[in-house]
C-alpha cells in the first residue's frame, strides 16, 4: 500500500503580506523533503490568489524533486486543467515525466470555484459545470496520441485554441502518457477511467467506498487492459483523508484534533474576512450542504483521529476494499500554532501504522464484504 502526505494541508496564509512569501515557499520546501524522508510519497495542490508557491506546482516540484529519495513519488492532488492551455500543460507534464523517470502522479480535475476561474478568464459557468475538465482532457489525450505525419490537428476548448502539425516535444517517459489519477465518483466516471486505463481519486473521508470499488474494478476486469496498465491502476487507485490525527491514545488524538480545527477554521474565517466568499471544489453538494460549506469546515465534519492501533485498523478496511494510496492530509497548521501537532502525528503514523501495510496488497483481491 502506498501513503502520499499533501504539503502544508490545504494551506490559507494567515498574513498575505508579500514579505512573507519567501519565508513560506522555503517552509513548504522543508515540509515535502521531511515528508518524503519519513517514507510518504509528497503531493502539492494547485490554487491561485491564495498562497505563494501552489500557483504554479510543477515547477515548485522539478525544484523539491531532486531533494527527496529516489523512490519517492511526487503527486498533484489535484490539476486544475481547465485554467492550462493544454500544449502547455501536456509539455509541463511531460517534461516532469522524464525528469523524475516517471515518479510523478498527475491528479487531474475540474479545481476550484469563484475566483480562480475568473482569475484566470475562465468562464465560470462552463467550468463549474465540469464541462470545461473532460473537454481539456479530451484534448490532452489527442496530443498525447499525436504523431508526426498524421492529419493538422485543431482544438478549441474555453479561451484556449491551438492548431497541431507536429508532436508534443517532449514525449512522456511513461507510457502511453503520464500516471494520471482522474478524480471520479459517479458510474460513468468510473467506467470512463477504467477504460481508459486511469487510476481514480474515488472520494474523501466519509464515502461509501463498497459500490464505488465494486463498479470500478469491475469495468477494469472488462477492459481487459495489459497486466502492466491495470497494475497500475490499482497501485494508485487513491482515497482522500483531509484530516488526520494520531497520537498515542485515541482521547488524546480527539483533544489534538479539535485544537487544530479550531486554528484552521479561525485562519479560514480570517482569509475569508479580507477577500470575500472561499469557493469549493467544483463538485456537486451533497444532500444538505451548499456551495460555502468548505467555508464553513465541512470538510472537517468527517475526520479521523486516534492511536495507531485505531488507524491501522480504519487503513485495514480500506486496503481490504482495494484501496492502495491513501492520501493523507495530517490536521494542524505548519505556519500556525499548532505545527506541532501535524509534526507527532506524521511522524506517528509514519513509524506506528505506514510499516504495517506492504505495496504487495495491491495485487490481491478485495474484500467487497467490508465497511468502513
Amino acid at each position: 500500500m502506498q501513503f502520499s502526505a499533501m504539503t502544508m494541508n490545504m494551506f490559507f496564509p494567515s498574513n498575505d503580506d508579500p514579505g512573507e512569501d519567501s519565508r513560506i515557499i522555503d517552509m513548504a520546501v522543508a515540509q515535502s523533503v521531511w515528508f518524503a524522508e519519513l517514507g510518504y510519497h509528497v503531493w502539492f495542490t494547485d490554487h491561485h490568489f491564495r498562497g505563494p508557491w501552489h500557483s504554479n506546482p510543477m515547477q515548485f516540484a522539478s525544484y523539491v524533486a531532486p531533494l527527496i529519495p529516489r523512490d519517492r513519488y511526487i503527486g498533484f492532488g489535484v490539476l486544475s486543467i481547465p485554467f492550462y492551455h493544454p500544449v502547455r500543460l501536456v509539455e509541463s507534464m511531460n517534461l516532469l515525466d522524464q525528469m523524475t523517470k516517471g515518479k510523478v502522479l498527475f491528479g487531474v480535475g475540474s479545481g476550484w470555484q469563484g475566483t480562480e476561474p475568473t482569475g484566470l478568464g475562465i468562464d465560470p459557468e462552463s467550468h463549474a459545470s465540469g464541462r470545461l475538465g473532460e473537454e481539456t482532457l479530451d484534448v490532452m489525450e489527442r496530443l498525447w496520441d499525436f504523431k508526426n505525419g498524421d492529419p493538422e490537428y485543431s482544438f478549441s476548448v474555453g479561451s484556449n485554441t491551438g492548431l497541431i502539425k507536429r508532436r508534443i516535444m517532449p514525449s512522456p517517459y511513461s507510457k502511453p502518457y503520464p500516471t494520471i489519477i482522474r478524480v471520479a465518483t459517479r458510474e460513468a466516471g468510473l467506467v470512463k477511467a477504467a477504460q481508459k486505463g486511469w487510476p481514480v481519486f474515488v472520494g474523501v473521508l466519509g464515502a461509501d467506498l463498497r459500490e464505488t470499488m465494486r463498479l470500478y474494478r469491475r469495468a477494469l476486469d472488462e477492459a481487459n487492459h495489459p497486466r502492466e496498465v491495470r497494475d497500475n491502476c490499482l497501485r494508485w487507485c487513491s482515497y482522500d483523508w483531509i484530516g488526520v490525527t494520531v497520537a498515542d491514545t485515541d482521547e488524546e488524538a480527539l483533544a489534538r484534533e479539535k485544537i487544530a480545527q479550531a486554528e484552521t477554521m479561525a485562519i479560514r474565517t480570517g482569509f475569508a474576512q479580507r477577500h470575500g466568499r472561499i469557493d469549493g471544489p467544483v463538485i456537486k453538494p451533497k444532500p444538505g450542504q451548499s456551495a460555502d460549506t468548505y467555508a464553513k469546515g465541512g470538510d472537517m465534519k468527517a475526520t479521523i483521529a486516534g492511536s495507531p492501533d485505531t488507524i491501522a485498523a480504519k487503513v485495514k478496511q480500506l486496503a481490504d476494499m482495494g484501496i492502495n494510496n491513501l492520501h493523507l492530509r495530517f490536521l494542524g497548521e505548519w505556519a500556525g500554532e499548532t505545527r506541532h501537532i501535524c509534526k507527532d502525528s506524521a511522524e506517528l503514523f509514519a513509524k506506528e501504522v505506514l510499516p504495517r501495510f506492504s505495496e504487495e496488497q495491491f495485487l490481491r483481491q478485495p474484500d467487497m464484504a467490508g465497511a468502513l
